[in-house]
């Protein structure tokens, strides 16, 4: 009896280990597979952006691109502290605390990240 026992006991935990095997393989699977699909998503956007050091409350964009620009500024925890939609190659921005900001320009499918220091 205890032999059966025994039988049971390796059938039910090589039955465990082997669905946690398939289910871990698929998980980085469908990891793998997102991360592709992010890198397709967006292509890189090289732009320029002026005065930096930010003197005033005016920022100026020069893109390559002509869509319309989705304008974000994160602090440098990532936090949001602005974001706008526009078509111009200007905007005002509010009075930002003295720092480092990172500003993410997205035009169509293209994304670009630029530091911004605020003396």
């Amino acid at each position: 009896m205890s032999r059966n026992v025994f039988i049971f006991l390796m059938a039910t935990t090589c039955t465990i280990a082997f669905t946690q095997y398939n289910e871990n393989q698929s998980i980085n699977i469908k990891r793998s597979e997102l991360s592709i699909a992010a890198e397709d998503l967006f292509q890189k956007l090289d732009y320029k952006l002026y005065p930096n050091p930010l003197v005033g409350n005016l920022l100026n964009f020069i893109s390559p691109r002509s869509e319309i620009k989705e304008i974000a500024i994160l602090n440098i925890l990532g936090k949001e502290v602005f974001k706008t939609i526009t078509v111009n190659n200007q905007i005002q921005l509010p009075n930002l605390v003295r720092g480092i900001y990172i500003v993410k320009l997205k035009q169509g499918n293209y994304l670009g990240l630029s530091r911004l220091v605020v003396p």
